[in-house]
């Protein structure tokens, strides 16, 4: 069961990052296409802290749960996609929301 756990944990938080690199990918494009700064590098770092708290939640199977370590890197991932996610938002619609 640890093990189907584990698989599991490391498959969802796959497609997580996965969803993340087409963020980076459309600020990338929008970076080229406008001119404008949009920091698109920025979404490799909560990829790497996601990835990093899914392998350490992977060897705790089966909580998902209750580990500090592994806790903190996806507080600090959901900091940095939330953040840099908002700017690049706002930087695409021009401030209108």
């Amino acid at each position: 069961m640890n093990l189907v756990s584990s698989i599991l944990t490391i498959y969802i938080w796959a497609v997580v990052c996965i969803l993340l690199f087409f963020l980076f990918a459309i600020g990338r494009f929008y970076q080229k296409k406008s001119g404008r700064r949009s920091y698109y590098p920025s979404f490799f770092v909560s990829i790497a802290l996601f990835a990093l708290a899914a392998v350490r939640y992977a060897f705790l199977a089966p909580t998902i749960v209750g580990d500090l370590g592994g806790d903190i890197l996806r507080f600090l991932g959901g900091l940095v996609v939330g953040g840099f996610g908002l700017f690049l938002l706002r930087l695409m619609i021009g401030g209108r929301s």
